[in-house]
């Protein structure tokens, strides 16, 4: 069951994926005006890129791998990096101060806690 896939299961498996991300990617070119999104999906859909950015982002703040717990602690260092961050970037709306701040946080928090 743990074997890799290899050979021409490989390659199926390349031109399903290859296949299935053309079709969702060009579907909305080809149907162009023809198909129009009501404005309630077209409202939600703005919010598609934060629920996908914390879909991903959380799991990796919050879950850590010797026992995979969700940890809330203050000793969480990744916890105190991503606090650090979202509060500079609530106070500045600076990026770049963003990120610095974030990454000074949580470096100073693995060395110190």
């Amino acid at each position: 069951m743990t074997e890799p896939v290899a050979g021409i299961a490989l390659a199926l498996v390349i031109v399903g994926l290859a296949l299935s991300t053309f079709v969702t990617r060009t579907s909305f070119l080809i149907a162009g005006a023809k198909l129009r999104l009501g404005p309630r999906v077209e409202v939600a859909l703005r919010y598609a890129p934060v629920c996908t950015l914390a879909a991903i982002i959380v799991p990796d703040v919050l879950i850590h791998p010797p026992g995979e717990v969700i940890d809330l602690s203050l000793l969480n260092p990744r916890l105190i990096g991503t606090l650090a961050a979202g509060l500079w970037l609530c106070w500045s709306r600076n990026i770049l101060g963003c990120l610095g701040s974030g990454m000074a946080a949580y470096s100073l928090a693995r060395l110190f806690l």
